[in-house]
């Protein structure tokens, strides 16, 4: 049941590959690659994945752009994009230290996931 959504290469906040001390690729399954998904989503802008189009919020070039973002709706787009995440469990919110939480649950799971956006940390060319 864990690996119900398949696998995948494991990235790092960056989106990076991650690799074991001996060299493999590190894998995710679970709750763990849909959260890595969703985190890719948002960062990913539109049209770079060739296989899905569709694919990506494009949080970097919705920073840099002229107008007010609605950035947590970019993070709930993405999670409701997800078919493996029951929509009414996603929730945003930003926290005292200027980071944005995403939670969501998986269809079949009464765990929620949460994920955490440090803009300045990922974005560190932005003002």
């Amino acid at each position: 049941m864990a690996n119900r959504f398949g696998r995948d290469m494991k990235l790092d906040s960056l989106g990076d590959v991650v690799f074991t001390p001996d060299g493999d690729i590190e894998t995710v399954f679970g709750g763990e690659l849909v959260a890595q998904d969703i985190r890719t989503e948002v960062i990913l802008s539109p049209g770079s994945c060739f296989w899905a189009p569709g694919f990506g919020q494009g949080l970097r070039d919705a920073l840099k752009g002229p107008e007010k973002v609605d950035i947590e709706g970019l993070f709930r787009a993405a999670a409701f994009n997800d078919e493996r995440v029951l929509f009414d469990s996603i929730s945003t919110g930003k926290m005292d230290d200027g980071r944005y939480k995403l939670i969501f649950q998986l269809l079949d799971s009464v765990k929620p996931i949460e994920l955490y956006f440090d803009l300045k940390d990922r974005f560190d060319d932005l003002d």
